[in-house]
Order: structure tokens, then sequence, then C-alpha cells
């Protein structure tokens, strides 16, 4: 075991696991601070969230970056719809050991009870699978419309009560869009927006009114993705599997919906095509 734990990842001579695996959850700071931090969770609006920066030790997120799966290299799940351009893990399937091995330190028993603590859930537990959860990436002129999650599990008995969302996109400009919105239903405008920087984390509540989203498509470069850790949090459920409801969108802004509807009429090989045309256009 021993041997497994000091595993080198491909990417250069980063420090072990050993070295670096303590210093994974901020534990002591959480513990220190949580009275302070379910006052803040439980007084934002439009609804309970919170916005944590610098939580996670730096070179840790540092670490997963330099290990993110690559485009032409993984088998990832593509979201091209009315809603959403993205594109996600499936789970913890394909990454590295060491982001893996984060993925299940901030599900683990210790992190569950502070993080119930902080925003006043008791007895959250993880889901074994990552349904849904995993390293999240979009492209130039992606978006993810305002929409409420899925919050029953599709095979498992487990409700789904929390989402925390660690943004791992180093020198990233406003400008180019991106924040994330939280809207009350009805409302007109965002009631809080928050800019997907290095090391800000989100956590917000899984309800049938947590509306959120960033409904704009995004203006970065064409070498620069939005990345982002994605983490769901549960209670035990007996009924979520009959009751399991799916994702709820509302309407998308004019210029997503356009480039929808365009997208609509033309043939999903055609874009495949394109993509290896780009691909091969930027190698010659």
């Amino acid at each position: 075991m021993r041997d497994r734990a000091n595993i080198q990842p491909a990417h250069g001579n980063l420090e072990s696991f050993d070295g670096i695996a303590g210093r994974m959850l901020p534990i002591e700071r959480l513990e220190r601070e949580k009275g302070r931090l379910l006052e803040t969770y439980m007084a934002a609006k439009p609804y309970p969230h919170l916005v944590v920066d610098g939580l996670w030790d730096s070179e840790v997120l540092t670490r997963i970056i330099s290990e993110f799966p690559r485009k032409s290299q993984r088998d990832w799940v593509s979201y091209e719809t009315t809603h959403e351009l993205k594109q996600t893990s499936r789970g913890l399937f394909g990454l590295s050991p060491f982001t893996q091995l984060f993925m299940m330190e901030v599900c683990s028993p210790r992190f569950l009870r502070v993080l119930g603590e902080i925003t006043g859930h008791q007895d959250l537990v993880a889901d074994p699978l990552f349904h849904g959860g995993g390293l999240h990436e979009s492209f130039r002129g992606g978006w993810l419309n305002l929409h409420t999650d899925w919050r029953q599990h599709p095979m498992l008995p487990l409700a789904r009560r929390l989402n925390m969302i660690i943004y791992l996109n180093k020198d990233w400009d406003p400008a180019w869009g991106g924040a994330i919105e939280l809207w009350n239903p009805g409302a007109t405008e965002a009631g809080a927006k928050t800019d997907c920087l290095f090391n800000r984390t989100l956590i917000f509540p899984t309800t049938d009114t947590s509306l959120h989203g960033f409904p704009g498509p995004i203006a970065c470069p064409e070498n620069v993705t939005r990345k982002s850790i994605s983490l769901f949090y549960w209670t035990m459920d007996e009924s979520a599997v009959k009751t399991a409801q799916n994702i709820n969108f509302l309407p998308g802004k004019k210029e997503t919906q356009m480039k929808a509807l365009l997208r609509s009429f033309v043939p999903p090989i055609l874009f495949k095509a394109k993509g290896k045309l780009n691909q091969a256009l930027k190698k010659s």
C-alpha cells in the first residue's frame, strides 16, 4: 500500500501523495469559522449560499489543474442542447489518482460533518457513484441556462441537498463572463453573482427554487476554458428512486436561444467534422 501511495503523475516531479494528502481538507479552518460561516450562509440572498475564497491549499488545486484531462484524451459527457454547452467527466472515471483522492476526501465523514454544521443539514452522505459530479469544463461560447437541479438520485435512495463548486480558473478575466448567477423564481434580475475565480468555492442548497446558471455565452480566448470541480451532497431517502426528477431549465437568453436554434438545423456529424478540421489547422 505504501508504494501505491507514492505513485507519481505523468506531469512531472510533483509532490507525492504522502506529502500533500494531509493538506487536502481545510478542516481546522472550517471548524474555527463554522459559526460565522453558518450565519453568513443562512443570511445570504436570494437564498442561503456561501462564497469562500482561498479555502483550499492552492498547491492541491494547481496539481488538479495540471492533471486535468485534455479534451482529445478523455471520454466525457458532452451537453450541447438548447439549455447548455459544456462537458463533464463521468464521475471519477478517467481522472488522475490525485484528483480521485481529492474527490473522495471532500466526501469523507469528517468533511461531511463540518459541512453539515455550516449549512444546517444533518446526516449528509456522499454518492459513491459521483453521479453528475466530477470535473466540468466549458469552452468559448459555452453557457448554462438558469435552472433548478434534479433532487433525487436516479439509482440510489438518496435526496440531493447541497451543491459545492470549486473553481479552477487562474487569471480569469471577469469580463469574459462565466459568473454564476443565483435567482429567485419570478425575479427580474439575479439576486447574487459570483465570478468563477481560482480557489473560489460556492456552496448552495438543491431545492425546487434555487435557480442558478451562467446564461450568457462566455467570451474567453480560444485557448482558455472555464474549469470547475462539482460536488453534490445527499441525505438518505428511501422514496428517492421512485420520485426522481429531471433538471428544470428556464428559457435562455436570446443570444443562446438563437445559437441553439441554429445548431438544431445542423447534423451532429458536421460539428464533429468542424472540430477535427480545427484541430488539423492548429497542428499545421
